[in-house]
C-alpha cells in the first residue's frame, strides 16, 4: 500500500531471456517470471525472421506479402531460392548477367538496399542460365550452350518450365501440410485444396497426363477409381469431415441443400485452378524465349545478325534497354509467380512483427 512498483510484459528471444534471469537474479528490487506462452492459446507471440545473410534481403518480399504467424513456416529462403532461379531461366545471358550482378552488388555496398541486393543475386542465376543457353550480350556463336538454345528448342522450353511449376506446386503443397501440422489444424492437413487430399489427385492427375503423353497405357478404372475418386470425396466433404477429424460437436451445417451446392461450385474451382496454376508457369518459358527473341532483334539493328561487323553504339543502348526493361518486367512476373502461384497455397501471412524496445 506504501510502495509504488510497476508491472512490465513483453516478449523476449529465448536466448536473451537467460541473460535477463541472470541480471534480475543480482537485483532485490526486481522480480522476473519468463513463459512460454504455450499453454495461452489466445495469445499469439510476434515473429522474428531468422535468415542466412545471403537471404535477408528477400525479406522484404515477405514483408511486403505479411509476415509469417509464429507457428507457420518462414518462406523467405523458398523465395530467394526460387525467385533468383526462376529470374536466371527467364533472363538467361552471360554478359547481361554480370551487369546485373556488378550493378546490383555496387548499389547494395553503397546505399545498402535490399531491392540491390535481390538484383545482385539474380544476376548471378542469369549468367548461370546466360551458359546454359550459350548467350551473351545477345551473341549465341561465341559460347556453345552447356544446355540448348531457347529459339532453337521452343517446345523443350515450354514443356520443362511447366515441369518445373509443377514440382513447385507440389512443394508448396507440402509447405501447407507442415504448417497445418504445426498449427494443428487436421482439416487443414488432410482435406484442404493444398492438403494430403489436393496433394494425391495433383499427383494422380500429373501422372495420367505424362502416361498419356509418352503413350503408355493409364492403369486400371478400380485404380483411377480410388486415386481420382477418393480425393475428390474427401474435397467435397473438407468442411463436415474437418469438423469430425477437430471433434466439433456440429458437423454437417443446417442447410444442407446449400452445402452441396456451394461445395459442387467449390470443387468446380478447385479443379480449375488446378489447371489454370499448372497453366501459368508456361509464362517462365515464354519470357525465355521473350528474351532471345528481343536480343535477335537487337543483333539486326547492330547488323550483327549473320556475324557481320556490329555497330558498337546501337548493340550497347540496345543491351542497356533490354537490362533495364524487360529486367524489370521480369522481376515483377516472379514476384507474381510467388505470391499467386505458391504463397496462395500454404502461406497466411497474418503474423505481427517482433519490435524489441531500444533504450535510447
Amino acid at each position: 500500500k506504501n510502495e509504488v512498483f510497476y508491472i512490465l510484459c513483453g516478449w523476449i528471444s529465448e536466448k536473451d531471456s537467460i541473460k535477463l534471469l541472470k541480471e534480475a537474479d543480482q537485483d532485490p528490487l526486481v522480480y522476473c517470471v519468463c513463459d512460454d506462452g504455450q499453454n495461452e492459446t489466445e495469445i499469439t507471440p510476434p515473429t522474428k525472421l531468422k535468415n542466412p545473410r545471403l537471404f535477408k534481403p528477400f525479406e522484404m518480399f515477405i514483408k511486403m506479402y505479411g509476415l509469417p504467424a509464429y507457428n507457420e513456416i518462414d518462406p523467405t529462403s523458398f523465395v530467394a531460392i526460387t525467385y533468383s532461379f526462376i529470374f536466371g531461366i527467364m533472363f538467361g545471358d552471360v554478359g547481361q548477367g554480370l551487369c546485373l550482378f556488378l550493378g546490383g552488388l555496387i548499389l547494395y555496398l553503397i546505399k545498402k538496399m535490399n531491392l540491390a541486393a535481390i538484383v545482385s543475386l539474380a544476376g548471378v542465376f542469369s549468367t548461370i542460365f546466360g551458359f546454359m543457353y550459350g548467350s551473351i550480350f545477345g551473341f549465341e556463336t561465341i559460347l556453345e550452350p552447356i544446355w540448348m538454345s531457347p529459339r532453337e528448342n521452343v517446345m523443350t522450353i515450354l514443356i520443362t518450365s511447366v515441369a518445373f511449376g509443377i514440382g513447385l506446386i507440389f512443394v508448396a503443397m507440402i509447405i501447407n501440410i507442415i504448417n497445418g501440422i504445426k498449427a494443428r489444424e487436421w482439416g487443414k492437413v488432410f482435406f484442404d485444396t493444398n492438403g494430403v487430399a489436393g496433394l494425391l489427385f495433383y499427383a494422380a492427375l500429373i501422372s495420367s497426363v505424362v502416361l498419356i503423353f509418352t503413350g503408355h497405357s493409364l492403369p486400371g478404372v478400380f485404380i483411377l477409381a480410388i486415386f481420382f475418386g477418393v480425393p475428390l470425396l474427401l474435397l467435397f466433404f473438407k468442411e463436415p469431415l474437418s469438423h469430425w477429424v477437430e471433434k466439433k460437436t456440429k458437423i454437417f451445417p443446417e442447410h444442407k441443400a446449400m452445402f452441396f451446392l456451394e461445395s459442387f461450385f467449390e470443387l468446380f474451382e478447385i479443379l480449375l485452378s488446378y489447371l489454370t496454376n499448372t497453366i501459368s508457369f508456361l509464362r517462365v518459358g515464354a519470357f525465355a524465349l521473350s528474351h532471345a527473341g528481343m536480343m535477335s532483334v537487337v543483333m539486326m539493328l547492330a547488323g550483327a545478325e549473320h556475324g557481320g561487323n556490329p555497330n558498337i553504339i546501337v548493340l550497347i543502348l540496345g543491351n542497356a534497354f533490354v537490362i533495364l526493361m524487360e529486367g524489370l518486367v521480369v522481376g515483377i512476373q516472379v514476384l507474381r509467380l510467388e505470391y499467386y502461384e505458391m504463397f496462395s497455397r500454404f502461406y497466411k501471412g497474418n503474423g505481427k512483427e517482433f519490435k524489441p524496445y531500444k533504450y535510447k
